[in-house]
């Protein structure tokens, strides 16, 4: 019953109300304006940050990890911020930021509020609905920080766009020992080959030399070059036969057995063949 014997709001009630709830969206507006800014800012700054940390992050599709960290952390910062300036811009924050119209308007909503409809009443609401035509809702903005978040989104624009071009990154590096002592440290890439082998394995089984197979007939006259006498004499004192028969040569080939002394003597034998054969 008492809602019905209520009177119908006046218009000019009704007028200072839909004032109200525009100054309400004006602050929703500048708090949006602010958080999509800053938003922008903070993933640029993030998404170059881990590009050129080279942040081992995992991607998600086609999509980048780092770019999908940097989403992340914007869509937070924005939020956040949205939620914060939304309580800060109000009708009082835009009633101190127009002080022509603060008490008057006060004053009108308050009464709209109790749904004052008297004659004064109603001459406030016209008043007040007259005058906001004369304020501006640039209080809610706060001009310094939107400068700065502009020229951070500028900077971290660019070097983005260069970090890219250029391939601009530090990689974190590990010092691990594993990676120290990996298969490429030892001067090249790995072979398939990752332990010591052991030397028979990679040269083949040990085998003794061969002795010579061509055999060369040698005669000594003992008549050329020096004395007969000192040529038997020094062919006797070497284990050779010095008699009329000719000499025949041995295979100068090696064996296991043999030792230091017959190998001089062997060398001894070469070089007098080979002096005597000159003469």
């Amino acid at each position: 019953m008492r809602e019905e014997s209520e009177p119908e709001p006046s218009a000019e009630r009704t007028g200072i109300e839909r004032a109200v709830r525009a100054i309400r969206r004006e602050g929703y507006k500048a708090a949006a304006l602010h958080a999509v800014v800053d938003a922008v800012a903070v993933f640029l700054v993030v998404n170059l940050l881990t590009r050129v940390v080279a942040a081992p992050l995992p991607a998600v599709g086609p999509v980048r990890g780092g770019t999908v960290a940097a989403v992340g952390v914007a869509l937070l910062a924005g939020g956040v911020e949205f939620g914060l300036r939304v309580r800060y811009y109000t009708v009082e924050r835009f009633e101190a930021a127009n002080p022509v119209v603060a008490d008057a308007l006060r004053t009108a909503r308050d009464a709209a509020t109790d749904g004052a409809e008297t004659q004064m009443a109603r001459r406030l609401y016209r008043d007040v609905t007259d005058r906001l035509s004369e304020t501006s809702a640039g209080g809610f903005l706060h001009t310094r920080w939107l400068t700065v978040s502009a020229v951070v989104v500028v900077l971290a624009s660019a070097l983005t766009v260069q970090a890219a071009v250029a391939g601009v990154t530090f990689a974190p590096t590990t010092n691990t020992t594993d990676e120290q002592r990996g298969p490429e440290s030892f001067g090249g890439p790995d072979n398939g080959v990752s332990e010591l082998q052991n030397p028979d394995d990679v040269l083949g089984e040990r085998k003794e030399a061969a002795g010579g197979r061509e055999e060369i007939d040698v005669n000594f006259s003992q008549s050329s070059g020096g004395g007969a006498g000192e040529q038997v004499d020094s062919y006797e004192d070497s284990g050779l036969s010095a008699g009329g028969d000719a000499v025949a040569a041995r295979q100068a080939g090696f064996a296991a057995e043999r030792n230091l002394e017959d190998a001089d003597l062997v060398r001894e034998y070469n070089l007098r063949v080979q002096r005597d054969t000159d003469d």
